[in-house]
């Protein structure tokens, strides 16, 4: 909620002060998006009893500014506030795990912010505003596409992070005594086999050295009995965690490659939806730990 008011503080601060036309429809739209969730979350407070932080002020503005702040300063401002965001929301998909409807809310902010970087990425692009990261150099002649250094850094590092949790997953499929956390680690093999042949062919596609795949066959332990079902359960829920901020992470540095930015994009709001299902199973499992609460 402070996160939010603040912004409300800026961006009515950069309104004032923006000139390009469509900057100022931008910044209108995020400023009701904004507004629109502070409404969600001050019903929420109101509903659970929490203390709220300060507002915002009802206006922003200062004398002269615009001759000084120029409208290239303002969206690049704006920018880098959703790229951190996202990552932001991101965790807190994962830590709130006692109410679903307030998770859904904020998996929802989490959507939007997505959807919000992409039209602010495409607008600095066609401004020419967006510095271009250093490109990959080893793309094949006969590939007429452009590809940002960090881009294909993550990339490989997502193809990596696949091959490792597909064989974590399988360890996993192997061990399990709950039929139905057997069949949801089933469906995140198949999920994960998907995106990495997805990655596999593009990394192909741009040239890029792929890295070492692990071995086909998982052995299964003889002792099953070694690890629980719900110490597996919060170590995947604790691995997507991580792997929600290398998405979001990869999403945001895809700056030239708008197709690799769609990849990731998809990636994470996959992730996301995973986390959120994941968790509503872990509850009705009892394998969560008990979280404090806020209040007597």
């Amino acid at each position: 909620m402070n996160s939010k008011y603040l912004a409300v503080e800026r961006l009515q601060t950069w309104k004032n002060l923006a000139h390009d036309a469509d900057l100022v429809m931008i910044l209108k739209r995020s400023l009701k998006s904004l507004k629109d969730n502070i409404a969600i979350l001050e019903d929420m407070m109101i509903k659970f009893s929490v203390k709220s932080p300060d507002q915002s002020r009802s206006f922003s503005s200062f004398t002269g500014g615009e001759k000084y702040i120029t409208d290239e300063f303002i969206a690049l401002d704006i920018f880098l506030y959703l790229q951190e965001h996202i990552e932001n929301l991101s965790r807190v998909l994962r830590s709130s795990t006692t109410n679903d409807a307030l998770r859904a809310t904020f998996k929802k902010m989490a959507l939007k912010t997505i959807d919000e970087l992409n039209t602010m990425i495409n607008y600095l692009t066609l401004k020419g505003w967006l510095s271009t990261p250093p490109l990959y150099q080893h793309i094949p002649y006969e590939v007429d596409e452009k590809l940002g250094l960090p881009e294909a850094t993550n990339l490989w590092d997502q193809l990596t992070l696949r091959y490792d949790n597909i064989k974590t997953t399988e360890i996993f499929h192997g061990i399990v005594h709950d039929l139905d956390f057997k069949a949801i680690l089933g469906t995140g093999i198949k999920i994960l086999q998907k995106q990495a042949q997805l990655l596999e062919k593009e990394i192909r596609h741009f040239g890029l050295p792929l890295p070492r795949k692990p071995s086909k066959i998982s052995l299964t332990p003889t002792n099953t009995e070694i690890l629980s079902d719900d110490y597996m359960y919060r170590i995947l829920a604790n691995a997507l965690q991580g792997a929600a901020i290398m998405h979001a992470q990869a999403y945001k540095e895809a700056v030239v490659n708008n197709r690799i930015r769609d990849l990731f994009k998809q990636f994470l709001i996959e992730e996301l939806n995973f986390i959120d299902n994941l968790i509503k199973f872990g509850k009705l499992k009892g394998w969560f730990s008990p979280i404090p609460t806020y209040g007597p």
